[in-house]
């Protein structure tokens, strides 16, 4: 399908054209625009053109419009077009465009995607090796998921690439701890939870003994220093840690095209900063440091500590540079939380003055903190909560509202509906919410069959389909749409492709989950009204076309989401 907006918006752009020469081609782009009207009542798009080039043309908004208007062609899409005050052109599809529409609905759902040379790289999850998954790297995984997905199916290639944290000085207090408490047998059955423990219990004892911070830093030195016998065992660590992650990406349905550990660009990042030195961009700091000049009035940028060590801005540079040269991206997106603002601000400013960005849109999509009721989360203590614990229990949550409402459903289907819905209630109350804000994790208003969550959506994916099965018809000749309640349901599924371009644009999944809620409030008050299944042979075939539609445009949304639907529930 064509994003129905931009295919019309181009018919109101020539008319105000014709209509008004003097107009530059720039103004015509910027303030002839199509937008949805408040009130559907009113139409199926409002253009504001009139009351927004009123000022510009010195005229009257009633007079541009009554111009544009008459320059617009006729057009079976639309039935009427018309002015409303104070300053709009009101668009009103035709019925015989929305059947028509319907039947191409019901073969299924496709965007005309986009044209590029150039690959989108998408950097996500960024978990941390030998340690265990911990909740505040659930919102990348999953925010970053749906946005490569959504990238995919809108006509892009994506690369997927979890920037895996497997170096720094945690790595010394960790490889003390396995050497002198652990058990590798105990860690090859339960890696991340026993690297947890061991790190914890490191920062416990150095408490009471201050000089394990010392022998930690003197190990992570060897480290750098290419010990072969520190090196063996950090690979062991980081190879078993992986092991254990995999099993949480893929219980998540998370995938990714490379898992680049930040040890990857070591070398590389020696490289950055004998660029910047050669090209007098770094500049001395106190103590031999090495520093970059961020401009006035900001805090400049450390590159390289008074040790001679590189820092985790500079293997970040260093990854541009690597991203650039490998695949050409138009783009690169780091899904990483507002925390790391500051950081991306440097590394961004580094990578374009050192000119390895010059072709590539470098772009922070930043999140909020999630948020729970028992206060800040924090692994030197132990105070936290792992992406297992929360898994499992959505899914027992998920399996107690299933055992309502399941019967005698047998056992095994059972644990599958449950698996799917407590894991699809996380993924959904995260991506319905606005990234940009901070998110509150509420189990109440995640599973529950009411309100704006996963099972209230699948629920209503499963209720379509059973009346679908009942109804078996083959769906001959075109729809004809009589009711309204049947019209607005094919005029809301029509603005789908404008919703997926929409979230694109602003990298928001939450966009796309408001339609779906929005869309299943409207099929759950056409089903409450309408009969289907005894209404009669012409009207049955419309309805079924429309849940069958309905189904269809769910299922894709549903599935960029991550979300697999369920046929009965």
């Amino acid at each position: 399908m064509k994003i129905l907006s931009r295919e019309l918006g181009k018919l109101f752009e020539a008319a105000a054209a014709v209509a008004f020469p003097e107009l530059s081609p720039d103004q015509i782009v910027k303030f002839v625009t199509l937008e949805k009207p408040a009130d559907t009542a009113h139409g199926d798009y409002a253009c504001p053109a009139p009351l927004r080039l009123s000022k510009i043309l010195g005229k009257n908004p009633q007079d541009i419009a009554m111009a544009i208007i008459e320059k617009m062609p006729k057009d079976y899409r639309y039935e009427s077009v018309e002015f409303a005050r104070p300053g709009f052109i009101n668009l009103k599809l035709s019925k015989d465009f929305l059947e028509e529409e319907l039947k191409i609905l019901e073969g299924g759902f496709s965007v005309e995607g986009h044209v590029s040379d150039k690959p989108v790289i998408i950097e996500y999850s960024g978990t941390n090796a030998a340690k265990a998954m911990q909740v505040h790297h659930l919102i990348t995984t999953i925010l970053g998921q749906s946005l490569s997905d959504l990238y995919e199916f809108m006509g892009y290639e994506v690369i997927r690439i979890n920037h895996l944290g497997d170096w720094g000085t945690h790595f010394g207090k960790l490889i003390y701890a396995v050497e002198t408490w652990g058990d590798r047998s105990e860690i090859e059955r339960n890696p991340n939870s026993e690297f947890l423990r061991l790190y914890v219990m490191f920062n416990t004892e150095a408490e009471k003994n201050p000089d394990l911070e010392n022998e930690a830093r003197k190990i992570f030195k060897a480290l750098e220093d290419g010990d072969e016998l520190r090196l063996a065992m950090w690979n062991w660590m980081v190879k078993e840690s992986l092991k254990d992650l995999e099993k949480i990406f893929v219980r998540l349905g998370v995938h990714f095209d490379h898992i680049m550990g930040e040890s990857f660009y070591l070398k590389m990042a020696d490289e950055i900063l004998a660029d910047g030195k050669n090209r007098d961009m770094f500049v001395e700091g106190e103590g031999g440091s090495l520093i970059f000049n961020m401009g006035e009035d900001k805090t400049p940028a450390l590159i390289q500590k008074s040790d001679g060590t590189t820092l985790y801005l500079t293997r970040d540079i260093a990854t541009v540079k690597y991203r650039v040269d490998t695949w050409h991206p138009a783009s690169i997106l780091y899904v990483v939380d507002v925390a790391q603002s500051l950081h991306f601000e440097q590394d961004f400013a580094i990578s374009k003055a050192l000119g390895y960005a010059e072709e590539s849109k470098l772009e922070h999509i930043s999140f909020g903190r999630m948020s729970f009721a028992d206060g800040a989360m924090s692994s030197r203590k132990g105070n936290v909560i792992l992406v297992e614990d929360l898994l499992e229990e959505a899914v027992k949550r998920a399996g107690e509202l299933a055992a309502k409402k399941a019967g005698e459903m047998p056992r095994e289907e059972l644990a599958r509906i449950k698996e799917i819905v407590g894991i699809a209630s996380i993924k959904y109350g995260i991506l319905s919410q606005d990234r940009v804000k901070n998110l509150i994790f509420d189990w109440d208003k995640m599973i529950t069959l009411e309100g704006n969550s996963a099972p209230y959506l699948l629920y209503s994916y499963a209720r379509a389909n059973s009346i679908l099965e009942k109804g078996r018809m083959e769906l001959t000749g075109m729809p004809r749409l009589n009711d309204p309640l049947e019209i607005d349901l094919v005029r809301q599924m029509l603005k789908f492709p404008e919703v997926l371009e929409g979230a694109l644009n602003e990298r928001k999944p939450h966009i796309i989950a408001t339609f779906l809620y929005e869309l299943c409030q409207n099929f759950n008050h056409f089903y409450g009204k309408l009969r289907v299944l005894d209404a009669s042979e012409s009207e049955k075939r419309t309805r079924l076309g429309l849940l069958r539609s309905f189904m269809h445009e769910l299922k894709t949304g549903l599935t960029i989401l991550g979300i697999p639907v369920l046929e009965k529930m």
